[in-house]
């Protein structure tokens, strides 16, 4: 029962350094119950296998250390025992010293009810030391590496501890990113300063893969931080001969056609890189007036001029490996077909149908194949309509602006000027010779005088919307007709007083005067009839109206 109530506790793991001021405590606790009793604690080391050496004993307030193991750590380490009041067993190491790595075990032997029980608790110690930079990082050869050669990489470094290791990498030139290619854990301790070195080689083959690769070394324990101190080589440089040669035409797939043009591109990898030559029907061929060569010769242009340039074009790619050359070649056939005019015209339709522009473009032959170009023309023509039909609409609108403003105005001066009445009087009857001044027409009694819109009396409007009767007016006098409204009667009444006052002098004008009072209306019409009768008209007048 007592055995699974007792509680032992121990640091399970214990890392400390070499420097100054350092120590391991191994500090056993124990918990019991009340029929429970501590007879004795053992702290030990792992030496091997399960095999434990005992290097202390603790017992009721009294500790000592081991005779065959203990005697060690007496003068480098304290002892502190349980008692009454600490329930703890603790060994003490304040000189740490490589040796002290290890595992290490807490044995407690108690009772229970007077029978004997045993219980264990175990704690690791690591000196900590930090990883540091390969010393050593060999490739070999160093310089330029033929595809397939075998590279031999070796790494030594001082992994520290605890857990140290070495690894091997390789960096991809183009994704730039780590492939482990080896690691060890296989360490050996020097025991002076509690060092962990790693050492490893590996042989790799190289490949046109690996041209422009770094190698990586890299050494970590189980306290390292990224990232870990490393070494590097590289990159390499792996040499190979020109592969996968290959020559891109343009437009071959269309059959060939005199005045048509050739354009050749030839493509291969290599390292270093392949020099190109050209042949044609197996006859090396250069610049000159039938054939352009660009300056890596890498292209190979020319205009077909004859059937005769039918055959094989071939491109051979080459490079030097140490004294030694390699290369590969590739090649397409040409062949030239002969047309005439009007079946060129034809096909020139019938591609064209078939490859339909835009109404903007125009549909060209090149190569023996259609083509749409952009018709400028067309373009400019389109900009134009636009333009015109946005000014056409930008003017229209104004135009309507501009009436709807004449008809505000116009409205608001009629509204303004409201109803007008004109009488006329002796007074303002000038003398203008034989003939009536336009102003002297003689208007209607009753009704308004329309007026222009800069509110003058027009004597020249339409006479059938004035109302306007002609009638002669003589130097001597003329009486306006009577108006039929009252005001204007007792106007027309003073101006014959007064036409009778002026005249006194002139019997014949009184007497006719007298005459007109006593007239009757349509008497006063026929005389006036009468006088317009036997008086000339002026010039530029018909009847009624003025010209």
């Amino acid at each position: 029962m007592g055995i699974f109530l007792l509680t032992i506790t121990t640091s399970p793991e214990i890392n400390v350094s070499l420097e100054s001021n350092s120590s391991i405590v191994l500090n056993c606790t124990f918990e019991l119950d009340a029929n429970e009793g501590i007879r004795n604690v053992y702290w030990g080391k792992k030496l091997h296998g399960t095999n434990y050496n005992k290097l202390a004993e603790f017992a009721y307030k009294n500790a000592i250390y081991n005779i065959d193991h203990g005697l060690s750590l007496e003068n480098r380490s304290n002892l502190h025992s349980f008692s009454d009041t600490s329930q703890s067993a603790i060994l003490n190491i304040t000189d740490v010293r490589c040796e002290d790595v290890g595992q290490y075990q807490c044995e407690v032997e108690f009772s229970v009810d007077s029978k004997g029980k045993t219980d264990r608790k175990y704690t690791d110690v690591y000196i900590q030391a930090n990883a540091e930079r390969p010393t050593t990082f060999s490739v070999h050869p160093n310089n330029s590496l033929e595809e397939h050669e075998i590279l031999n990489i070796a790494c030594v470094a001082v992994v520290g501890s605890p857990h140290g290791s070495l690894a091997i990498w390789e960096q991809n030139v183009s994704s730039n990113t780590l492939t482990l290619l080896k690691n060890t854990s296989k360490v050996f301790i020097d025991t002076d300063n509690c060092t962990s070195v790693a050492n490893l080689t590996i042989t790799y083959k190289v490949s046109r893969h690996n041209n422009g690769a770094k190698f990586m070394c890299s050494s970590r324990n189980k306290f390292t931080k990224e990232p870990a101190p490393a070494a590097e080589f590289g990159p390499i440089k792996v040499l190979y001969g020109p592969s996968n040669t290959r020559v891109n035409s343009f437009d071959l797939n269309a059959p060939l056609f005199i005045k048509d043009s050739v354009i050749l591109e030839c493509i291969s990898d290599g390292n270093p890189n392949p020099i190109y030559a050209w042949k044609f029907n197996h006859s090396s061929i250069g610049n000159n007036s039938k054939f352009n060569i660009s300056a890596d010769k890498s292209k190979l242009s020319f205009t077909v001029t004859n059937i005769s340039d039918s055959g094989l074009y071939q491109c051979v790619a080459y490079n030097y490996i140490k004294g030694n050359m390699f290369n590969s070649s590739s090649n397409v056939t040409i062949t030239v077909q002969e047309r005439h005019e009007e079946d060129n015209a034809m096909e020139i339709e019938k591609t064209c149908l078939e490859n339909p522009c835009l109404f903007i473009q125009n549909c060209i032959m090149r190569n023996g194949s259609a083509f749409c170009s952009i018709n400028i023309w067309a373009v400019v023509a389109i900009a134009f309509i636009f333009l015109t039909l946005i000014l056409g609409t930008i003017t229209l609108m104004l135009i309507i602006s501009k009436a709807n403003h004449i008809k505000r105005i116009n409205r608001k001066k009629r509204m303004d000027i409201g109803d007008v009445h004109v009488s006329y009087t002796r007074e303002k009857f000038e003398d203008f010779g034989g003939y009536a001044d336009p102003k002297d027409v003689k208007r209607p009694e009753n009704g308004q005088i329309k007026l222009d819109k800069d509110v003058r009396d027009n004597p020249y409007a339409d006479p059938v919307d004035f109302q306007t009767q002609y009638a002669v007016v003589q130097k001597t006098w003329e009486t306006p007709a009577k108006s039929s409204k009252d005001t204007n009667s007792s106007d027309t009444s003073n101006l014959l007083n007064n036409t009778d006052s002026s005249n006194t002098g002139n019997p014949s004008s009184s007497t006719e005067t007298t005459n007109l009072k006593n007239l009757s209306s349509d008497e006063k019409t026929s005389a006036s009839t009468e006088t317009s009768e036997t008086i000339p008209k002026p010039p530029n007048v018909y009847d009624g109206a003025w010209v």
